[in-house]
This record gives C-alpha cells, sequence and structure tokens, in this order.
C-alpha cells in the first residue's frame, strides 16, 4: 500500500531501491511486478514523493537515463536524489 511508504513524523527512511524494467522505452514492471504505464508512474511518483523528490521527477529523471531501449535500471531513490546504481 502506498501509505506504508511514508514515515512516521520524526522518523528517516532508508533508501529506496526500485528496479524498473522496460520494453522498447515503455515501462512493464516495477521490482518484478508487471504494470501498465499509468501504474508504473503513480507508483514512481508516490515513491519519489516519500524520498523528498519532487511530483513526477522520478519519471523525467528515468526517461532521460534510460532512452528507449529494452532493459532493466535500478535506481536508488534517497533525500531528494534519484542515482542508477
Amino acid at each position: 500500500m502506498i501509505a506504508d511508504i511514508f514515515p512516521a513524523e520524526g522518523e528517516f527512511l532508508a533508501p529506496d531501491e526500485v528496479v524498473i524494467t522496460f520494453d522498447h522505452g515503455i515501462p512493464v514492471a516495477i521490482d518484478g511486478e508487471t504494470v501498465s504505464v499509468a501504474e508504473a508512474r503513480r507508483m514512481l511518483s508516490a515513491r519519489g514523493e516519500a524520498q523528498r523528490i519532487g511530483r513526477g521527477e522520478a519519471c523525467a529523471a528515468l526517461e532521460r537515463r534510460t532512452g528507449r531501449g529494452c532493459a532493466s535500471v535500478r535506481l536508488v531513490l534517497y533525500d531528494g536524489r534519484i542515482t542508477v546504481a
């Protein structure tokens, strides 16, 4: 559940590692779970927001870094930053 990823007040979040799988530039799975494009955007936005990453920033950064091929990309979301692992 998305609400479970937000920390209680005063708690800190550990880095969130996410693996996105693409097929011809289209996200088809998040952490091995098949998703639609809309679900992928929603999940990435929620997880990014929990790490103080602006709404949609995770998706935009992902598009810049992955191009349009078929591959899996591992990202670490933490404290306002997105890092390719």
